[in-house]
């Protein structure tokens, strides 16, 4: 697995998001200096409301051929997407066990997307990346955005 996390490049953002968090659990899959470039990558990111877009670390392409990309090239907010709760609370979550401290302004920033758009239902939205009918990402989207609050000191 490690050899294979080493030599395979990540074939977007949202993967080199998981390499640099599977890199927190198995030191030595990316060096210093790569891990400072993916941590920038991930701040420069963050939406102008604090949060982050799944759609933002991926091209339509690249998320996958066929009838998924002619899907999200067809979505209204193609070029600016809304935040989600998956991504921001990944992002937050990431960050922080990369070593990014809570106090962080893109990191509080975060927070404070994730406390404001916490739908009464309890959950964070996060579109599908495949049918508008079943959102199964929500799950994700919710657990994310708790993880990270966790991992701020913000769960209450």
């Amino acid at each position: 697995l490690k050899k294979y996390l080493k030599t395979q490049p990540a074939p977007h953002d949202y993967g080199k998001v998981l390499l640099l968090w599977a890199n927190t659990r198995m030191d030595g899959l990316i060096d210093k200096a790569i891990q400072q470039e993916i941590v920038t990558m991930i701040l420069g990111h963050q939406n102008e409301d604090g949060g982050w877009a799944m759609r933002n670390f991926a091209t339509a392409d690249t998320w996958g051929g066929g009838s998924r990309s002619e899907k999200l090239k067809a979505e209204k907010e193609v070029t600016n997407p809304p935040s989600d709760g998956h991504q921001t609370g990944l992002a937050i979550m990431v960050l922080r066990d990369a070593g990014i401290p809570a106090d962080h302004p893109q990191i509080q920033k975060g927070i404070a997307w994730i406390k404001a758009n916490q739908r009464t239902s309890g959950r964070w939205w996060t579109r599908s990346l495949n049918k508008d009918t079943r959102h199964f990402i929500t799950y994700s989207g919710t657990f994310y955005p708790i993880m990270a609050l966790h991992k701020c000191g913000e769960l209450k």
